[in-house]
């Protein structure tokens, strides 16, 4: 997972990786180019638990069980970082985040002029090549493990008081104990990485000391060197986003969609390409994007006739590697191709303002026979049914009619409606 620039945000402060070289930033910057923001949210909760019922509704009875405890203050929001079935039950490695913090992120994110993803840190953990060893990632004081074994999730956390190796000790001990605990029952070889050290010669000390000790036996992850001032540094974050996959950034699906298709190598015309073999539906979507996107420049129709030509050099054996979960996403786009789903949710945001809470915007059907619409669900803090009414209204008067259906969420002032757009003078 790349991007031109990574930011880290803990509560030491802001850093700024990029172009081999760290630098500390002050926060809420004006970024140039695209950016994946790593963010070790303050006064979170993190860790794995088990839900009843559909892995769909695992956030849910997160965030019940989360503010049950009292752990986070005020309304949450729950990011599902890894997750595994079982027969009737799901197991989830999550964060949740007060919802506060959480927009505002939010909020600075979508000000910026290119791509700005957010990753929450402990994501970091869960991406590929965890295999059968413990995954630890070191933040300043603070240890974060992660292991996973016979189809279950293991977390654990612990902050050292200082950063000699004999202040890790004893964190290090706790988080392998809780593991036990849990039910790991792998070996206690740590893959270790820290998120910002002075220098790797520093870091593998740090472990040596640790093994002779009898603390862990542990080996580094690949770190990135950077120049910092006059002097050096290394982190373990670039490896890490390597192997993480975009459902693991805190963003919709249409906005990690669209990072996918800029950043991995899916330029729009190469996808018009692909699928005019035979996926006329999608292919449809892409030439209206490129009618909408490209008009007025000259140069289109040569780089669709190349396009065009390759096509015929597909075979049908390439054809079929495509996933038919984005054939079902591309056969249901007509009505986003019409609507964008950009400014639909920066349609809902701006109706929802701070008393609304908006879980989710979603492509989704009333019924079989129905096409995809749009569909919208949230809380209306403090069950208000006036500030409800606000939020229909802003959305009436942006063009958009709302039709209730039922809300998957059980929390009071739960809602979910569906909106179509209002033909011109209002009218639905």
């Amino acid at each position: 997972m790349n991007a031109e620039q990574i930011l880290l945000v803990t509560s030491q402060g802001w850093s700024c990786l990029a172009q081999g070289e760290l630098r500390p930033v002050a926060p809420w910057p004006d970024l140039k180019g695209s950016a994946i923001v790593v963010v070790d949210f303050a006064d979170s909760q993190v860790g794995v638990q088990s839900s009843k019922g559909k892995p769909e509704y695992a956030a849910a009875q997160i965030e019940k069980a989360v503010r049950a405890e009292g752990a986070v203050e005020g309304p949450l929001k729950v990011f599902v970082h890894q997750q595994v079935r079982h027969t009737d039950s799901s197991q989830s490695l999550y964060t949740a985040v007060a919802l506060e913090d959480w927009q505002q992120f939010e909020t600075w994110a979508s000000r910026q002029p290119d791509h700005c993803l957010i990753v929450p840190a402990v994501a970091l953990l869960a991406g590929a090549g965890v295999g059968d060893k413990i995954r630890l990632l070191r933040i300043g004081q603070n240890l974060h493990a992660y292991a996973e074994s016979d189809n279950r999730l293991h977390f654990a956390t612990a902050a050292a008081l200082g950063s000699d190796a004999t202040d890790f000790v004893a964190p290090v001990r706790t988080v392998l104990a809780q593991l036990r605990a849990s039910g790991w029952k792998g070996s206690s070889e740590l893959r270790w990485g820290t998120a910002l050290a002075d220098d790797l010669a520093a870091e593998q000390d740090l472990v040596a000391q640790l093994a002779a000790l009898g603390a862990a036996d542990a080996k580094l992850l690949a770190h990135a060197s950077y120049r910092a001032g006059t002097g050096k540094a290394v982190s373990a974050i670039p490896g890490l986003l390597d192997g993480l996959d975009a459902r693991f950034l805190a963003a919709s699906f249409l906005e990690r969609l669209a990072w996918l298709s800029e950043r991995y190598v899916m330029p729009l015309m190469a996808l018009v390409a692909v699928v005019t073999l035979g996926l006329g539906g999608f292919a449809l979507y892409a030439e209206q994007m490129i009618a909408r996107e490209r008009q007025g420049i000259d140069s289109l129709q040569g780089e669709m006739k190349q396009l065009r030509a390759r096509v015929d050099k597909v075979t049908a054996t390439q054809a079929a590697s495509v996933e038919g979960g984005d054939l079902a996403f591309a056969r249901q786009l007509g009505f986003a191709a019409t609507h964008d789903p950009i400014r639909m949710l920066t349609t809902v945001r701006r109706a929802a303002g701070s008393t609304v809470r908006v879980q989710r915007v979603q492509l989704a059907k009333i019924d079989q026979s129905s096409k995809a619409r749009f569909r919208v669900d949230g809380v209306v803090a403090n069950g208000s049914s006036a500030e409800l009414s606000r939020f229909l209204g802003e959305l009436r008067a942006q063009g958009w009619q709302a039709e209730s259906t039922a809300p998957s969420d059980g929390t009071a002032g739960a809602f979910a409606y569906f909106l179509r757009p209002l033909a011109p003078g209002g009218k639905s």
